[in-house]
């Protein structure tokens, strides 16, 4: 469970000057196992939706945390445990745009590298005891997003245009 929400926070790095933004995501774990999906940013408000009716989307509103069953949407839980990694990166989010491309604390190490063209990152290496993932970020798109879709309740289904 922590190693799903080292990553919430990781999104936090996107959020572009109050920008609205909609990217698809390819989680790479170190045995080669692979997770998509997509996220939502707007303002300090976060929606990321895993493509696996199996597992999950998390919801950041409200300074608060949700996770939301994708196979039982009426299950949701919020998160207040092991959110000191969590806490971390919020810490390094508040940098963006002068963010650095590596972060070591404690036992963890995080390595962003930029897009070549604009200022959108490309990819997000976490290594740390638990966990060593990269994520990608594909077809990053500044939208307009309804804030109902970062609500936990009602949960609503994200309506792709």
């Amino acid at each position: 469970m922590i190693k799903f929400l080292f990553f919430i926070l990781l999104f936090s790095f996107s959020n572009l000057y109050s920008l609205e933004l909609k990217c698809y995501f390819e989680e790479v774990y170190a045995d080669s196992s692979v997770q998509n999906g997509f996220f939502l940013i707007k303002d300090q408000k976060l929606r990321y939706e895993y493509r696996s009716k199996e597992l999950f989307t998390i919801i950041h509103n409200y300074d608060q945390f949700f996770l939301v069953k994708n196979n039982d949407q009426k299950i949701v839980n919020k998160i207040n445990q092991n959110t000191e990694i969590i806490e971390e990166l919020l810490s390094l989010s508040q940098q963006y745009p002068n963010i650095e491309e590596e972060y070591i604390s404690d036992d963890l190490i995080i390595k962003i590298e930029k897009a070549l063209v604009g200022d959108f990152i490309k990819r997000i290496l976490i290594n740390s005891p638990n966990v060593k993932v990269s994520i990608y970020f594909n077809d990053c798109q500044k939208i307009q997003i309804p804030n109902r879709y970062f609500n936990h309740n009602p949960f609503l289904e994200y309506k792709f245009n």
